[in-house]
């Protein structure tokens, strides 16, 4: 078996510093990334849970125009001697009809409801998507300025890991 290869151990206090950054910037970027995943999971449940919805006040508003011509065509079959039992049957058919269309606009408060939380969610995993990509630039950047032994670059990377974070957490207040 192959021996692994030794990693050399920092000596120079800048090298510490860097990779002390880079770990910092990495456990920011490991929490933003969860809160973007788990908000990109809820943006994906409440769209189905939305549609579903609208599918149910599709299938309320199916079941409302049936009922209702359903009503009518018994009223306008119906004479009163013979077919009473149709012309009850036929109100209660309106009747009916107009209790889907209730039904409707509650289901129609749902799904809209649905819908704005799943927006909401989006509009987190964007922010952490942003937030992602800032501190992995971060986390680039810092690295080069281990092998360039170049302070400049490491400010550079603090300044977009601060960045980061920065956009990050304006997605958990949000």
């Amino acid at each position: 078996m192959a021996d692994a290869p030794e990693i050399p151990e920092a000596k120079d206090p800048f090298d510490k510093r860097v990779a002390l950054t880079i770990a910092i910037l990495a456990i920011c970027l490991s929490f933003i990334s969860n809160l973007g995943d788990n908000s990109k999971t809820s943006a994906i449940l409440k769209t189905s849970e939305a549609s579903d919805q609208w599918n149910f006040f599709q299938a309320k508003s199916t079941k409302a125009q049936l009922a209702a011509m359903h009503g009518d065509l018994m009223m306008r079959l119906s004479s009163e001697e013979r077919f009473e039992d149709s012309r009850n049957r036929a109100v209660q058919l309106g009747q009916d009809a107009q209790r889907y269309d209730v039904e409707k606009g509650e289901i129609k408060k749902q799904a809209d409801s649905l819908v704005a939380q799943a927006k909401h969610f989006a509009a987190i995993n964007d922010r952490c998507d942003q937030a992602a990509l800032l501190l992995q630039i971060a986390v680039i950047v810092c690295s080069v300025s281990i092998l360039g032994q170049s302070h400049k670059f490491w400010w550079l990377g603090m300044i977009m890991g601060a960045a980061g974070v920065a956009v990050g957490a304006t997605a958990f207040f949000m």
